[in-house]
C-alpha cells in the first residue's frame, strides 16, 4: 500500500473515530465526583445543580437514619407479612423500604469504594429531565486504574433491579439492559434469585412497566409526527400544546390523581412539576369517569381528545362523550 493510501485509510478512520466521539459527546452532562449514596439509585454529587433520577433501574427501598440497620433486622423477622400488609390497597406493587433495598445500598456503597469520579450521560435529546426537574442520567463509573463502567447496566446485571422501563425503554441502551436481566434471571442473582428478603411480585412489576414501554413506543412510531397529536412526556409536546387553545387535540398521558369531592369532577394528567393537563367531568357526566377507570390513578397511558381551554391557568378538556378517552 502506498504512503499515499496509507495516510487517506488513517484519516478515514480518525474521521470515523471523531464522528463517533462527537456522536457519543451529545449526551454528556459532564463528569462529577460522588458526594453521597443515599440508596442503590438515589445519588448526590458535587457540583451538579439539581438532583438526579438513574435510568434503566428501580432498587428497592431502604431506611437511611443510624438505626437503619437495626430496623432493617426487625422487619426482616416478618417480611412477607410485611410486605403484604404495606402493599397499595390499588393493587399496585409497592414501594417500601426491604432488607434486600439495605443490601443494595452497602453492595453499591462497596462497589464506589475505588471510583473517583463519574460521568453523568443522558438517554436522548428529549428525555433530560424528568416532571421532578431531575436531570435523568446514565452513572459511568471512572475507578483509580481508569477502567469504567456503566452502573446502571451493572445493578441490573447483578440481579440489584430490574430494567424498569415504566417510562420508556432506553433509547440507548435498551437490548442490554435485557440482556444484563436475562444474565441475571439465568444465573439466579439477586431479585431472581428466589432467597433474597426482596419484593415478591418482579413478574407483576415487569408486565405492568412493559405494558407502559409498548404504548410509548406506539405512541412515537404511529402519532408522534401527526400536528394533533402530543404526549405529556416531552416537555417540547407540552409548550407547543400550550400554544393550541381553542383547537381540537389528541393528548397522551396517564392520570396521576383524581378530584372527586367537589364540582366539577377532575382527572389530572401530569406533564411536570406545576405543569398538568385537567379533564374535566360535569355532574351530567360523572359516570364517565368511572366507565373509563380514570378513578384508579396511575395506570395505563390514555389517549384524550377535544377542545384545549384553560382555567385557572391550567390546560383542560371537558369531556362529555365516550370517544373522546382510550386506551391502545
Amino acid at each position: 500500500m502506498s504512503n499515499t493510501k496509507i495516510i487517506s485509510y488513517c484519516s478515514f478512520l480518525f474521521i470515523l473515530l471523531a464522528a463517533e466521539i462527537n456522536a457519543q459527546s451529545e449526551f454528556v452532562i459532564g463528569e462529577y465526583t460522588v458526594k453521597e449514596i443515599l440508596d442503590g439509585d438515589t445519588f448526590k454529587f458535587e457540583g451538579i445543580d439539581r438532583n438526579t433520577r438513574l435510568l434503566g433501574i428501580d432498587t428497592e427501598e431502604t431506611f437511611k437514619k443510624s438505626d437503619a440497620g437495626e430496623r432493617t433486622s426487625e422487619i426482616a423477622r416478618y417480611w412477607s407479612d410485611y410486605y403484604a400488609h404495606k402493599k397499595d390497597s390499588s393493587g399496585k406493587p409497592a414501594k417500601i423500604e426491604s432488607p434486600f433495598g439495605y443490601g443494595t445500598w452497602q453492595w453499591t456503597k462497596s462497589l464506589f469504594d475505588d471510583v473517583v469520579k463519574v460521568r453523568l450521560e443522558s438517554d436522548d435529546s428529549k428525555r433530560t429531565e424528568d416532571m421532578y426537574g431531575r436531570y435523568l442520567v446514565y452513572v459511568f463509573a471512572i475507578k483509580t486504574d481508569g477502567t469504567e463502567f456503566n452502573y446502571n447496566l451493572e445493578c441490573v446485571k447483578q440481579g440489584y433491579s430490574p430494567y424498569f422501563n415504566k417510562y420508556g425503554n432506553s433509547a440507548r441502551f435498551h437490548d442490554a439492559f435485557m440482556k444484563a436481566q436475562e444474565y441475571a434471571k439465568g444465573k439466579k442473582l439477586g431479585i431472581w434469585s428466589g432467597n433474597e428478603l426482596c419484593y415478591t411480585d418482579y413478574s407483576e412489576r415487569l408486565e405492568w412497566w412493559n405494558k407502559r414501554a409498548e404504548q410509548i413506543e406506539h405512541f412515537e412510531k404511529t402519532y408522534s409526527r401527526l400536528n394533533s397529536y402530543y404526549s405529556l412526556l416531552d416537555p417540547s409536546d407540552y409548550t407547543e400544546l400550550k400554544l393550541r387553545l381553542g383547537d381540537t387535540v389528541n393528548v397522551f398521558g396517564s392520570i396521576s390523581r383524581t378530584f372527586t369531592d367537589k364540582e366539577p369532577h377532575l382527572a389530572i394528567l401530569e406533564a411536570g412539576k406545576e405543569e398538568r393537563l385537567d379533564l374535566v367531568f360535569f355532574a351530567e357526566h360523572y359516570s364517565l369517569l368511572h366507565g373509563f377507570s380514570l378513578d384508579n390513578p396511575k395506570d395505563y397511558y390514555i389517549y384524550a381528545r377535544g377542545l384545549l381551554g384553560e382555567f385557572n391557568g391550567r390546560l383542560q378538556i371537558i369531556i362529555e362523550d365516550t370517544s373522546q378517552v382510550r386506551r391502545e
